[in-house]
C-alpha cells in the first residue's frame, strides 16, 4: 500500500506526519526536526519518497496547493489506465499548517529573520505534536 500525506505547501505538516508515521516517535528534539526529509522543501505535485513502515507500507509526502481533489481523482484515474492495482490513501494534514504559512517561509530565507523563524516553527510543532500523533496513529491503525 502506499500513503502520501499531502498538504498546501507539503513541506511542513506533511513530512512531519510522514516522519512520525515511519519512526513512532512522540517526541522529535529540535537537532532532529530540522533534519527531518523534504522539511521547508517546497515543491508542488511532485510525490517524494520518505520510507517504508514496519507493515511494507510506502509512505510519500506532497504538496497539492488548491488542486487536493483533481491530483487524487488525477492519480487514481491513471492507475486504472494503466492497470496499477496498489492501494494509494491520500491523508490530508493541512489542518497542521498555519495561516501565514508561505509569508513565514519567505522570511526564513533572509539570514536575518532565519533563526526566529525556525524556532517558531519548532514551537508551533511542540503544541501541536499530541495531536499530530494522534492523528497519525489513527491512520496507522486503518492501514
Amino acid at each position: 500500500m502506499k500513503v502520501i500525506y499531502y498538504s498546501f505547501y507539503g513541506c511542513y505538516s506533511s513530512p512531519i506526519c510522514a516522519y512520525l508515521h515511519l519512526n513512532e516517535k512522540f517526541d522529535i528534539g529540535e537537532e532532529e526536526f530540522f533534519k527531518i526529509p523534504f522539511l521547508f522543501q517546497v515543491d508542488y505535485g511532485n510525490i517524494k519518497y520518505m520510507g517504508k513502515d514496519g507493515c511494507g507500507n510506502e509512505i510519500f509526502v506532497m504538496g497539492v496547493k488548491n488542486f487536493g481533489e483533481n491530483i487524487k481523482r488525477t492519480l487514481k484515474d491513471l492507475m486504472k489506465v494503466f492497470d496499477i492495482d496498489d492501494d494509494v490513501i491520500f491523508i490530508d494534514t493541512s489542518q497542521y499548517d498555519f495561516k501565514f504559512f508561505g509569508f513565514l517561509l519567505g522570511l526564513r530565507e533572509n539570514k536575518i529573520f532565519r533563526n526566529t523563524v525556525e524556532k517558531f516553527f519548532y514551537g508551533y510543532y511542540l503544541q501541536k505534536r499530541k495531536h499530530m500523533k494522534k492523528f497519525v496513529e489513527k491512520y496507522k491503525r486503518i492501514l
